[in-house]
């Protein structure tokens, strides 16, 4: 005995769905099923048609046996008419506002048939005594007529607005339920099960966001901070997710139908180089000829060969290597004459420039990437709108280190600089973040990858009872060359940076930058005279002012190979007491020849 089931995704809910970080999204269905004994055959309408057919499996069968699994996605474009379609529930509600409309037509009829009655009646046809009791009946039918036109209004009204609805949630939705899963099942008995349908959607993405909030007491900010890491999931499916538990993963799509790579071999391919004879004084050829070795080297039975061999009967002692790791005769580079048993070799070969230095090596590294998944406290609603939809994973609490940053060469403003070490169990994802201080928006930034016990840096915004300002000032000098030397110019900058801390308690760790120009023109030089000390340490040392105790000045350091003594980045740290007014100065001198002009400008 066979029997057909026919079951509407949309009447069940999702139990679960996991995101991948890619378009890619796994989701798992349950339907509970009666199944007859003898074969069932269930369809199962309205999936997305995001679905990858190729994807589908089938489980929780209990006793049930598998016979078939078909998955197809419909290629009709018309809308769907579907009891639960949005074009079904507007056809249906626009006929229930026909017939109120019409019912309220008949109202409006009654009610002016009523009054048409009324005008013809004289007192031929009815007495005085009996005017006062048609009076009242006329008032009551009028009245009854009137609050059954205005039900009617209201009903005509809500159902416009349920049209209205449907109409932007049609509009809104993205995507559209073709998809369609046929499952044969055989029994030998009467059962109950549960059967699980999982497959893989695309259209989805998610990315991380965070908020970071600080607060402060009488001015000074907190060590304490908190990190709410959240996701924003946006999905276009076709179906949307409805109270289900939702998982965030970093597995890609790649790593979904993936297999293990192939070595294919590789093969060095050698070459003689022979140079021409027409050689520039410096020592540059002209071009250079390549030609194949063909057979006229020594071919040895190892593929990995010990020391170099000398081939063409070139003594070891006349033979020598260039940078580029090729062996030579020390004089016009051209080949030895073949022997008898080497073919010869007819050919027009083209000049071709001459190979550069060989240089440094680049070293390429790739490394594992790891998959770590967040479960969504909670159940989570995304609907299939293409919009953003954040969602909460952790609220992390933080201890951080604050820093009191300027740089008034650029801006004569301190900023509140909090440096967040990732003590928690999650491994922070790159993303931006929003930095909320004392419940208000203070800056925005970007974090990157984060591991567990890395930090990163986040900013808080400005100090506004930190007062800062920046003085530059230069002067010049000619100094006259003798009968063998040149006339010089120096030109002296000096800057000063005062800064003032207004608050009411000190500032512990006050980070001042600044810059001192460099120049590759060998004709100038840049002497560094203050800060003093700063010129003859290294990076990674400190030099600490011998007039204002506590200063420490330093190179600052490089990131990705910028910054610090090559680019003359360096910065004072020191810590001011409350209310106190410090001073930091910087002095260097450019020389250069009297004819030559220099000036400032961004490398």
């Amino acid at each position: 005995m066979s029997t057909q089931s026919t079951i509407s995704a949309l009447d069940h809910l999702i139990k679960s769905v996991t995101v991948f970080k890619s378009s890619k999204a796994e989701v798992v269905r349950t339907f509970k099923l009666d199944l007859n004994a003898g074969q069932t055959k269930i369809v199962i309408k309205d999936l997305p048609s995001a679905l990858d057919t190729q994807t589908v499996r089938v489980s929780g069968l209990g006793d049930a046996r598998l016979f078939d699994v078909i998955c197809t996605v419909g290629d009709d474009k018309d809308p769907s008419y579907a009891p639960e379609s949005s074009v079904e529930v507007i056809r249906c509600l626009s006929a229930q506002k026909r017939v109120l409309e019409g019912k309220r037509h008949v109202r409006e009829d009654e009610a002016e048939l009523l009054v048409n009655y009324t005008k013809t009646l004289t007192g031929e046809h009815i007495k005085p005594p009996q005017m006062s009791q048609f009076l009242e009946s006329f008032v009551e039918q009028g009245r009854k007529n009137l609050d059954a036109i205005n039900d009617i209004n209201e009903k005509i009204v809500e159902i416009e607005r349920q049209i209205e609805r449907e109409s932007r949630k049609k509009i809104q939705k993205k995507g559209d339920s073709r998809g369609q899963v046929i499952v044969v099942l055989g029994t030998d008995e009467n059962t109950s099960i549960d059967l699980k349908l999982t497959y893989i959607v695309s259209d989805v993405q998610w990315k991380s966001t965070y908020e970071l909030h600080a607060s402060t007491e009488n001015g000074k900010p907190s060590p304490s901070v908190s990190l709410h890491y959240r996701a924003r999931v946006t999905q276009s499916t076709g179906e949307d997710w409805s109270n289900t538990s939702l998982t965030l993963s970093t597995v890609t799509a790649d790593t979904l139908g993936k297999r293990i790579p192939e070595l294919t071999s590789i093969r060095i391919r050698t070459y003689l180089i022979s140079q021409n004879n027409n050689f520039k004084k410096d020592g540059n050829s002209k071009g250079v000829h390549i030609l194949p070795v063909g057979s006229r080297t020594k071919v040895s039975s190892n593929i990995f060969q010990g020391p170099i061999q000398q081939s063409f009967g070139t003594p070891a002692s006349m033979a020598h290597r260039s940078a580029h790791g090729f062996t030579f005769p020390p004089s016009t580079l051209q080949p030895q004459p073949a022997q008898e048993s080497a073919p010869e070799y007819v050919m027009d070969f083209e000049n071709i420039a001459a190979p550069g230095p060989i240089t440094e090596p680049m070293t390429v590294v790739t490394e594992t990437p790891i998959a770590i998944s967040y479960s969504v406290h909670g159940n989570s609603t995304i609907p299939s709108d293409g919009i953003e939809h954040q969602v909460s994973i952790a609220v992390l609490p933080f201890e951080a280190k604050i820093s009191y940053v300027a740089i008034p060469r650029i801006e004569p403003l301190v900023y509140l600089q909090c440096q967040v070490k990732n003590t928690s169990d999650y491994r922070l994802l790159p993303g931006p973040v929003n930095v909320i201080l004392d419940d208000s928006h203070a800056s925005s930034t970007f974090i990157g990858d984060v591991n567990i016990g890395d930090n990163f840096d986040c900013t808080l915004g400005g100090d506004t009872a930190t007062k800062v300002s920046y003085s530059r000032t230069s002067r010049s000098a000619k100094v006259e060359g003798g009968s063998f030397s040149e006339d010089k110019k120096t030109v002296t900058h000096n800057t000063q940076i005062t800064i003032h801390n207004k608050h009411t308690f000190a500032i512990p760790d006050l980070i001042v930058c600044d810059i001192i120009p460099t120049c590759d023109d060998e004709r100038a030089k840049v002497i560094l005279r203050k800060p003093a000390g700063l010129a003859d340490i290294k990076a990674g040392e400190v030099v600490t002012d011998k007039e204002q105790a506590g200063l420490k000045i330093m190179w600052s350091k490089q990131v990705d190979g910028k910054g610090g003594e090559k680019e003359g980045k360096f910065e004072w740290r020191w810590s001011i007491a409350a209310g106190a007014k410090v001073t930091l100065e910087s002095e260097w001198e450019i020389r250069a020849p009297s004819d030559v002009f220099c000036t400032e400008g961004p490398a």
